[in-house]
């Protein structure tokens, strides 16, 4: 329940402070928001992930809470692009975007849930395990190419279109944060896995 709570108080300000920054209209303010809100979520992320490999956490745990920052992110975005562009600025592909980061939230969710629902039988799936760690290697391959291709495209860093129903600058902040905090959690999610799996290899020796 505690950690229940903190994901929703994380989700309602990181919320706030996009949408806050979004209405001010200043492409900077939304940069350092969209930065500033990522990195926190990220950060809380890697942290719990070290200290559940610290604790001995079964691997049902470490990916559960894995997929679950993964999913706050995508719902972070999905949330805050809903809310920009339907109250503040306009930008006719947003509704796509929206709903696709949504139902990638959701799965990611889903996975989770899943998860919890193994550990709280005592079951330990290895071809869940398994799926647990091509998504990760996935989603950190095309979280990098996100970032690259809105570098490549101009589109990063962010600044505003001449024309006023084509404000994508704030969507573009949200795209390249919100790959690069999916990318940090991921790559730390696969590093501490490969660390523990050496570990164990070593004391089965």
């Amino acid at each position: 329940m505690g950690s229940l709570a903190i994901w929703m108080i994380s989700l309602a300000v990181g919320l706030a402070i996009m949408v806050v920054a979004g209405a001010a209209g200043d492409v900077t303010l939304h940069t350092v928001a969209a930065a500033l809100v990522s990195l926190a979520i990220a950060g809380v992320a890697v942290a719990e992930n070290w200290q559940q490999r610290k604790a001995g956490a079964s691997e049902n745990v470490v990916a559960a809470s894995t997929a679950r920052n993964m999913g706050l992110v995508w719902v972070w975005g999905a949330l805050s692009l809903f809310v920009t562009y339907y109250f503040i600025i306009s930008w006719k592909e947003w509704l796509v975007f929206t709903a696709a980061f949504a139902v990638v939230g959701v799965l990611c969710l889903f996975f989770a849930a899943m998860l919890d629902r193994d550990e709280a039988a005592g079951r330990a799936d290895e071809a869940v395990q398994k799926l647990a760690k091509y998504l990760s290697i996935g989603q950190l391959v095309g979280m990098v190419i996100a970032m690259i291709g809105l570098v490549i495209d101009g589109k990063f860093p962010v600044s505003k279109q001449a024309n006023p129903g084509w404000q994508d600058w704030a969507a573009n902040n949200i795209f390249f944060f919100g790959a690069l905090a999916v990318a940090i959690i991921t790559a730390n999610a696969l590093y501490t896995k490969n660390q523990s799996e050496k570990a164990n290899a070593q004391g089965a020796s």
